[in-house]
This record gives structure tokens, sequence and C-alpha cells, in this order.
């Protein structure tokens, strides 16, 4: 089941974006009154397919990867006028080079907007998300020789303001590659202090770690009870989900960490657990069960996940953000531009040689996160809509033929010469282009096999 909820998550993801990408070229040929032979969603076989009155086939492909609008007289110059319907019809070469432009760039510039729109609504509705609270701090990290330490809240990175956790993985990510000085401020009990720590070509491998977890921070999580497995120590003795553990033995818990510090060193003992369920507070005695870590060293445990429902959680874990019409607006904007100049900055490293290219992932990737997305719930899953939303607009305006970028390339070229780029060099062109696409994706799902292997 697990399986094909992935499957799905990733065809809705891939359909919503693509879906939107030719939408916006869509609508800007009706608008210039280009006619549209055929909108498709998805390649190879046709699951199935209508056609308007006014003569456009839509369709959707048994394999969702892409899509494609195709107008009269692009790429089938030989049925402009063949069919007796047609014949009236403003093809894509009728139209001026300024419309071409338009029709073009209106697919990328669909995606730059479904994110302005996610992030808008997003805003508006509101969000609950993690505090920028540490919760654990690992052992010989660059955190722990910089001096922070669990509970503190993180304030400031680089002079940019940290409101939630991901704020702090945001402002991280630009450093990525990077060498120099990542400068924190951060405050406990109130008491602010900075610290700067030395980073050297800061995660330019291929790991892929969490910026956050590199520094060796983990965010404050409260022991609020998730999933619970079957037959375990806490599902037998009547734990439930939702319960807020609060102490055991007479030991106070107020993280999650302190949870599984405290059961890793109760192997196999009966315990006194109390807890808060709802607005009763509970006392449980269990008997927890053990395992071998892979120090050999036996462990206690009582087969509960922690609950990633941040509605479950006490106030002062989370944020609250919700915003009006106008600042949900300029959140949308503002989102959307800060994680276009971080995938534009990631490109570029990745270019010069600072990022690894094997951090580049392709579509086993993306359905393993989508299906992780969905699973968390629709504010994470419409997260990742609309940054890969962004990065499928920018994706497009690479100056590659055969993706938008290109195409704007060979209108702007027309335009200087003043006359259309020559049939020969537009086939060349299509042909290489063609080559470095697809070697992209070889080289995308390359990675992706590495990773799984």
């Amino acid at each position: 089941m697990d399986i094909l909820f992935t499957i799905f998550s990733f065809i809705l993801l891939i359909s919503i974006i693509v879906g939107i990408h030719e939408l916006g070229h869509f609508l800007t040929a009706r608008f210039f009154n280009i006619h549209v032979l055929k909108f498709k969603i998805g390649f190879g076989k046709e699951l199935f397919s209508f056609e308007d009155n006014r003569n456009c086939n839509y369709s959707f492909g048994i394999l969702p990867l892409g899509g494609y609008v195709q107008m009269l007289g692009e790429n089938n110059p030989i049925q402009e006028g063949s069919e007796e319907n047609l014949k009236d019809k403003k093809s894509y070469l009728q139209a001026s080079a300024g419309e071409r432009a338009a029709v073009t760039f209106a697919g990328p510039l669909a995606n730059f907007l479904l994110a302005v729109f996610v992030y808008f609504f997003l805003a508006m509705v509101g969000t609950t998300q993690l505090s920028p609270f540490i919760g654990e701090v690992a052992e010989d990290s660059l955190a722990e020789k910089s001096g922070i330490s669990v509970k503190d809240k993180i304030l400031e990175i680089d002079q940019s303001s940290v409101e939630v956790f991901n704020d702090i993985n945001l402002i991280l990510s630009n450093r990525i590659g990077d060498t120099g000085y990542i400068n924190i401020k951060y405050s406990n009990n109130d008491i602010e202090q900075v610290t700067s720590i030395p980073i050297d070509n800061w995660l330019s491998g291929d790991d892929q770690v969490t910026p956050s977890l590199a520094l060796g921070l983990q965010p404050l999580l409260p022991a609020v009870v998730g999933q619970l497995q079957d037959e375990g120590p806490a599902s037998v003795y009547g734990l439930r989900e939702g319960d807020l553990i609060q102490s055991i033995n007479g030991v106070e818990i107020l993280t999650w960490q302190d949870l599984s510090r405290v059961l890793s060193r109760l192997p196999n003992e009966l315990i006194s657990i109390e807890l808060k369920r709802a607005n009763d507070s509970k006392k449980i005695m269990l008997e927890t069960s053990s395992y071998i870590d892979d120090e050999g060293i036996e462990r206690g445990r009582i087969g509960i996940i922690a609950s990633t429902d941040l509605n479950q959680w006490p106030s002062n874990y989370t944020v609250e953000k919700k915003e009006n019409l106008f600042s949900a607006l300029l959140v949308g904007f503002q989102n959307t531009y800060r994680y276009t100049v971080l995938i534009i900055g990631s490109i570029g490293k990745m270019i010069s040689g600072s990022i690894s290219a094997d951090n580049l992932g392709g579509p086993i990737q993306i359905s393993v996160l989508a299906g992780s997305a969905a699973k968390a719930g629709y504010v994470t899953f419409l997260s990742m809509v609309a940054l890969l939303s962004i990065n499928l607009g920018l994706l497009n305006l690479l100056p590659i033929p055969i993706l938008d970028g290109g195409q704007l390339l060979m209108i702007a070229i027309e335009k200087l010469k003043g006359s259309p780029v020559s049939e020969i060099a537009l086939e060349y062109s299509m042909r290489v282009g063609i080559v470095l696409v697809v070697s992209l994706m070889i080289f995308a799902f390359a990675n992706d096999i590495a990773r799984l292997i």
C-alpha cells in the first residue's frame, strides 16, 4: 500500500506542476488566437482523450513525466491548411515574434505563479510550524564546538531572521559549498549570544545531509506519542496516539530526546509513566522491551514513534503563522523569490563544481519525497508542489534547444538578424537539445539508482 500511495502522490505532484506549465502555454496561445491542436499531460499510450468545439484534443498519457501543447504550424507545417476546418485558423508561424515569445514564456511563468499562489494560500489559512528551539546537539559537531546547546533558540543566521525551524535550513542552504564562517545569533533564557562557525567547502559532496543536521542541530520535539507498534509494550499497556509523556519513574521528560535517553537505560524493566491525555493526567505501569544497538549494548524501548502532527503538540513547541490578505500575498512573492534565488545559486555552484552534481535528483527521488510529503499532510505536500514548480520553471528557462529557454533564444536571434533561424540550424539545435536533456535525465536517474544501492 505504501508503494501505491507513493506512486499516486508522485503522479498527482507531477500532473499538477506539468499541467499548470502547459496551461500557461495553452491560455496564452488562446489569448492571441493561435489555434491549439493538442493539450496533453504525460507521454505514451493515452488513458483518455476528448475534443472541444474548437478542434483541440485533450489527453492524459500513461507516463506522467511531462506534457506538451501542440499549436497549428508548430513542428507540423504540413498540417497548416491541409484540412478544411483549419484553413482559417491562425498558426504559430503566423504569430508575431512577441506573441510567440509570450506563449513560450507563459509556461515557466505559470510555474512561478503557482508557487506564489501556494505560499499565499498557506499563509492565508495559517500553518503550524516547528519553533527554532534546539532539541539535540550532536556530539563533536560544529554546533557543539561553537557553544550552541540544547533548548537554545536560534534567532538569526548570517543576519537573516529565523522565525521557524525550517528557516534554519533555508538560510543554511545558501551556504552549501562555501568557505568562511556561518554567523549564528541564539538565546538561552533571554540571554543573546553570537557565534561564528568556520566552514570549508561546506557540504560540497554528494551525501545530501540536511544543513541543520550537518551542523549537528535537531529541533526540539515534545514527547508526544505518534504511531504505536503492534503488540508493543505501549500498545499493550494502553498508551494512545497523542499522549504527552511527562515523566518516567519520576524523571521529568521535556523532550522526545529526553524520553529516548531515559528509556534506552531501562531494558526489560517495569516502569511508571505519567502522561497527559487531552486535559486529564494519567499514570500507567508497563514493562519495557529491549533491542541490541550497533555497539552491542542492550537498550530499552516501548514501541512508539514520535508524533509528526503538530496540532497534537503543546503550543510552546510550535509557531502559529497566519497572515491577512495583503501580507499573505507578500509572503507568496517573498517565498517564491527566496527559493528561486536559492535554486539558481545551487545550479551555479553545481556548474562551478563547488557542489557535487551527484546531488541532482531524478524521478525516483522525487517520487519518494512526494510520498513522504503527502503522508506529512497537505501543508508539506503543497510546499513541495511549490518548490518543484519553481524548479520546473527555472529548468525550462535554461537556453537549451527543446526547452522554453531555447525557444526564447531562437526568437531573440530571429529579432536580431531580422529573419527566422534556418531550418537546418533549428534541426541541429533541436538534436543537441535532445541529447543534452536526455543526458541530464539519465544522469539524474543514475544518481537515484546509486542512492538505492
